[in-house]
């Protein structure tokens, strides 16, 4: 039979259909590029098993393809059938021969009774009913216990069970396959297949016009290294059992890193690991800080551990070195920060300085709470300055757009293979060091804003929509961007470019959330609500912007109360429920401010569906009243200008704003506003009350609902009863 695969999308339901030889194939390409690219990185044993592949015939390779498909340690043969396998019998026969596959014995006792499902146990307990005490209620990890306990002196007695499976032992050698492949493990499906399964369905971006794989490794012992450190680092992942860290600390400490992947995998580990172990076996743990090597994480933990355990005079020695010759920026700074708080008596820290110092306070309207980004940019806008949400899409589309042939064309690091969109000379973080020269003629081509701007909108045009592993294209990206570019100093831009190219795994995050344009000059605002604090890869980038020349605000939010406020109720009539792909028939707005309307505003908006009959019975809005109303794309415009700067209202408020935000995801609009939900607010302000639907509330409060179920009816009903709300004793609201 034919893999069938289901594509969820906007509500929709695709089917596609994979070729019946489909996992052959991909398992044919693996072994190809392994041979053809990486047989310097194979030990005899690999080399023995890929013969003994080549010698299957097609048959036994479909199969054992398909074992290896299979998450589980042991597979039941008789689940192993497929169309394209005609004999499945025969051909997990041939593999067996060939000492490729291989039946569980009484070693893997545990792990079959693991593997049987519930019934399946209960079956087998039931043919001791005088040996083994159970309960058919109990769990099955209870009945797996008993199960282990009695079979452990006689594991024999499950021979007649061993022979219906077979072991699927893909990690033997095929996982180390797809590791040279995709340069990692995945803990969850097949990491090779599900890559080939994405692609080819059209759901994981790839590198377009890559025509030959090449190997990620140049020594056997760089490969073998990563592969472990991956598998430790699943094993870490997978841990239930306290007792394991010990274990696994002990291997990874003694485990070669060779390369700076390795190594930076290793850190990280160990670095987790004396996380888990630095209360139980302290020992152990300072011990696990010390393999580190170059880690400015573990060199922080090591200072602030010993400090608390009172060498301080060790402790000083080593801020003072630090400073000497700092690591990274973020670690001078965490050293320079400690030794004057905790040395000089500086009762300030570094952070806390830089918030005194840049903030500006901002009284924002408590709507705004949970949102706060959006009421910092509405209050810039109100006041006529042009904002964006920036934080650190605006810096790595610009460097990627800038430098797009050093990361991606004209590298000394090609991607291996089509999956790799992330440029490799990044993760090594020696992107400058790798191509110097390359990279300062770039920047000498951009010595003004014009010339910047020429070359960041050329790349964007000649290779947009092509994954790069910095930033998602959308058709707005450019807008930021140009903004950025004509109201900076372009010597700021250089300088700091440059050092995004220096310093890069340091500069990648932490940017400000706003970028706002006032006066034809920009400057960014890092947002903090009351109680937010400022982070130290913030402090760094921050910092490194500054230097460069930009101006950065942080705005410390003050919440009150807008009694300026205007709220724009709104109701939607809709074809049906916000699933399923239905769509907007009618909208109503009702605009309120100071407990008066001041302005109204309806449309029909045809569907383009069918509006069913009894939406048609409930609202009065037939086919044919609007076949010639407008489509949404063609309100979306006036309906934003109309919305702009006000509080989203609705009776119940997620299912309106729902469809309006879907809607214009689908014209490519962006739309975000502060809501608020008058089923919510009734429920506060009337408590007590058998039904709070418009319905029942409009007969109770006496409002104007003239004909329900009509966008604008049901939006003057809805301000009605916000201002009841309003008007409702504060106690009870």
């Amino acid at each position: 039979m034919l893999d069938t695969v289901f594509i969820y999308s906007y509500g929709n339901v695709m089917k596609k259909e994979l070729p019946a030889k489909y996992y052959l194939a991909h398992f044919r390409e693996l072994i190809e590029f392994v041979t053809s690219k990486c047989m310097h990185l194979l030990e005899p044993k690999h080399s023995e098993f890929i013969n003994k592949i080549n010698q299957l015939d097609e048959q036994s390779q479909c199969m054992l393809a398909r074992v290896y498909s299979r998450k589980p340690y042991l597979v039941q043969a008789q689940s192993l059938t497929y169309e394209e396998i005609t004999s499945p019998h025969q051909a997990i026969y041939t593999l067996k021969k060939a000492g490729i596959l291989f039946e569980p014995n009484e070693q893997h006792y545990s792990q079959l009774l693991a593997h049987l499902t519930k019934p399946a146990l209960l079956e087998l307990l039931s043919n001791y009913p005088d040996q083994i005490s159970y309960k058919k209620s109990a769990a099955k990890g209870a009945l797996v216990d008993s199960a282990r306990e009695f079979f452990k002196s006689c594991p024999h007695e499950l021979a007649p069970l061993y022979s219906q499976y077979v072991i699927n032992n893909r990690s033997d050698y095929y996982e180390y396959f797809e590791f040279l492949f995709a340069g990692k493990l995945s803990s969850g499906d097949v990491n090779h297949q599900n890559r080939f399964v994405m692609r080819d369905l059209g759901l994981t971006a790839t590198r377009e016009g890559h025509s030959e794989s090449l190997s990620r490794f140049e020594t056997l012992d760089e490969a073998q290294s990563n592969y472990l450190l991956n598998r430790y680092r699943l094993a870490f992942k997978n841990i239930t059992d306290e007792s394991d860290y010990v274990a696994l600390a002990s291997q990874v400490l003694v485990q070669a890193a060779h390369g700076a992947i390795a190594v930076a995998l290793k850190n990280k580990l160990l670095v987790q690991l004396f996380k888990q172990l630095k209360n139980t076996n302290s020992e152990l743990a300072f011990s696990l800080l010390e393999g580190c090597v170059d880690d400015s994480e573990a060199h922080e933990i090591q200072i602030r551990e010993q400090y608390r355990l009172g060498n301080k005079q060790w402790v000083k020695a080593r801020l003072e070195a630090i400073i000497e010759n700092p690591l990274t920026d973020d670690l001078l700074y965490f050293a320079d920060d400690f030794l004057m708080r905790k040395f000089n008596k500086q009762t300030r820290s570094r952070l806390s300085t830089m918030l005194a110092d840049t903030q500006c306070v901002l009284e924002i309207d408590e709507l705004y709470r949970g949102e706060v980004e959006q009421g910092v940019n509405d209050y810039y806008t109100g006041q006529g300055m042009q904002v964006f949400n920036t934080e650190n899409t605006l810096w790595q589309s610009l460097f990627g757009l800038v430098f797009w042939h050093e990361l991606f064309i004209d590298t000394p690091y090609p991607p291996c293979n089509e999956f790799d969109i992330y440029p490799q000379v990044l993760r090594l973080g020696n992107f400058y060091a790798a191509q110097p020269a390359q990279i300062n003629e770039r920047l000498a081509q951009c010595q003004t804003p014009q010339a910047l701007l020429k070359l960041v909108c050329k790349n964007a045009a000649q290779y947009f929509d092509q994954p790069n592993g910095l930033f998602k294209w959308h058709n707005e990206l450019l807008q930021p961007l140009e903004a950025l570019i004509l109201n900076s100093p372009i010597e700021a831009l250089i300088t700091h470019l440059t050092n995004m190219s220096k310093h890069y795994l340091q500069l990648k995050d932490g940017y400000p959330d706003l970028m706002v344009i006032h006066n034809g000059k920009v400057h960014f605002e890092e947002v903090k609500a009351p109680g937010d604090k400022l982070r130290r890869n913030q402090l760094t980038t921050i910092d490194n912007l500054k230097s460069s020349g930009f101006e950065v605000h942080i705005a410390v939010v003050k919440w009150f109360i807008d009694p300026n406020r205007i709220y724009s109720v709104v109701d939607l009539e809709t074809t049906g429920a916000l699933k399923g792909g239905n769509k907007i028939t009618e909208i109503g707005l009702v605009k309120v401010q100071h407990g008066k309307v001041i302005d109204t505003w309806t449309t029909l908006v045809n569907p383009q569906r069918h509006i069913p009959g009894f939406i048609t019975s409930l609202t009065g809005i037939s086919d044919s009243m609007v076949s010639n109303a407008p489509v949404f794309a063609d309100i979306v415009k006036p309906l934003m200008a109309k919305l702009a700067g006000s509080i989203f209202v609705a009776h119940n408020v997620n299912f309106d704003y729902g469809f309006i935000k879907k809607e214009c995801e689908m014209a490519k609009v962006p739309f975000k506003m502060p809501k608020l939900c008058t089923v919510v607010e009734s429920r506060k302000a009337f408590a007590g009350l058998k039904s709070y639907s418009l319905g029942n509330l409009s007969k109770h409060f006496n409002l104007n609902l003239t004909s329900h179920h009509r966008a604008l009816a049901d939006a003057t009903a809805t301000a009605q009863l916000l201002l009841l709300i309003q008007q409702a004793p504060i106690a009870h609201r």
